[in-house]
């Protein structure tokens, strides 16, 4: 007996490109047959299957193939070669409320849609109470969709999509949607249906992915780049999508610094007196540059390419950690974690720091870089500082932890860039 819900054979999928519109037309009416278009390749040769009740993701940098792949496992595209099988009702959550018509109400749209999931009257009907609970709109369900917020009609589709219980639940970025308290009940409705349904989800959020996923497709320039054990792929992608695995960009060190791998901050992220300017900046999570998810344990290196007006010994360097609220988390300075103390020459310096990242609770953070100048705790003059100019995503880490406390840094110099 096949085990299989879905099965992917050397799919691909080519788009021809025209620079005008009405090239399209001068193409097709030519007698010498002239070519006016560029072919693109969003998908190449793909293949893999997916097992009935297994839940995997695809990632992948933005023009992976990633939701061109979906709409051709849903029959929304055609593939340029190649096949597709998939066993079971489908429910696919790519555009939220495609399907819905806007002028009609809440619960008509909830009828039209669930027959366009293949669903019989009496089947929606044992459903509505679920997904009018899911949805939680109120009377709206009664006045036209046209009327909705987004987040109505966000919630109104989605419920609909998810409570037919479909035995194939293709998802595209729709588990950032709505406020957190409707996200957490996404989550928990998709993790009710991890072994039942053959679930595949297409999401930036990679702690998200890590969680429901037992596998994680990597997917590059249309290509397979990986397919296998979650971590792993979330390695992978960072790799990809920092061109790390192509062009060999590490930490600057020695004579090897590349400062075109070098980030440069927004002018409106800057605060100080800028007697000292960062002018640049660089970080990686366990050498991995500009990852964007970290876990307790993991290394952060930073780097800033800093210009002085002039020379200053008493140079002190710092980072703060903010949630996304703006509340302080944890911080400290090469003055107060009592590492070598650096004299910052006149021009460009090059200074780095690390810190081993601790248990937080699950999130997102936000990290500001800083370089002041003084002898005393208490009596520092803010230089220039660079405002929650570095995103990351803290995993899951164990207990949750309150409060401000410090994570002394474990590495820290300046040397002439």
């Amino acid at each position: 007996m096949d085990n299989y819900s879905i099965k992917v054979k050397n799919i691909s999928k080519v788009y021809r490109l025209y620079d005008k519109p009405m090239d399209r037309l001068r193409e097709a009416m030519s007698l010498t047959r002239r070519c006016l278009h560029k072919e693109y390749h969003a998908l190449s040769d793909v293949s893999f299957n997916v097992k009935k009740g297994e839940t995997i993701g695809l990632i992948g940098v933005n023009g992976a193939g990633k939701s061109t792949m979906l709409k051709i496992i849903t029959g929304i595209l055609t593939p340029t070669s190649g096949s597709v099988e998939v066993t079971g009702k489908v429910s696919a959550l790519l555009e939220l409320g495609a399907g819905f018509n806007p002028d009609y109400t809440g619960m008509e749209n909830i009828y039209l849609n669930g027959t366009m999931m293949g669903c019989s009257r009496a089947e929606i009907e044992e459903k509505v109470d679920d997904i009018l609970a899911f949805a939680d709109i109120g009377d709206f369900i009664d006045q036209p969709v046209k009327t909705y917020s987004s987040g109505m009609f966000v919630r109104l589709a989605f419920a609909v999509a998810i409570n037919i219980e479909p035995e194939v639940l293709i998802v595209d970025e729709a588990l950032s949607v709505g406020d957190i308290f409707f996200q957490q009940k996404c989550y928990k409705k998709i993790k009710e249906l991890t072994g039942k349904s053959t679930v595949v989800i297409v999401s930036h959020d990679l702690n998200a992915m890590t969680k429901f996923c037992k596998r994680i497709i990597v997917l590059n320039r249309g290509r397979v780049a990986f397919d296998g054990e979650p971590n792993e792929a979330v390695t992978r992608y960072f790799k990809i999508k920092q061109g790390s695995a192509d062009r060999g960009i590490a930490l600057p060190s020695g004579t090897e610094r590349d400062y075109a791998a070098f980030k440069v901050p927004g002018r409106d992220t800057y605060s100080g007196r800028m007697d000292v300017v960062i002018e640049k900046y660089f970080y990686s999570i366990n050498d991995i540059p500009f990852a964007e998810v970290c876990r307790e344990g993991d290394e952060i290196k930073v780097s800033m390419l800093a210009r002085s007006s002039q020379a200053k010994d008493n140079v002190i360097v710092g980072y703060q950690i903010r949630d996304k609220y703006s509340n302080e988390v944890f911080g400290q300075t090469s003055l107060t974690s009592g590492v070598e103390q650096y004299t910052m020459p006149e021009g460009e310096s090059l200074i780095s720091f690390s810190f081993t990242w601790p248990e937080v609770r699950e999130g997102d953070y936000f990290i500001t870089l800083g370089i002041g100048s003084g002898y005393e705790v208490l009596d520092q003059v803010e230089e220039c500082w660079i405002n929650n100019i570095i995103h990351l995503t803290a995993s899951v880490g164990g207990k949750t932890i309150f409060g401000v406390f410090n994570k002394d840094m474990e590495s820290f110099e300046i040397v002439k860039a």
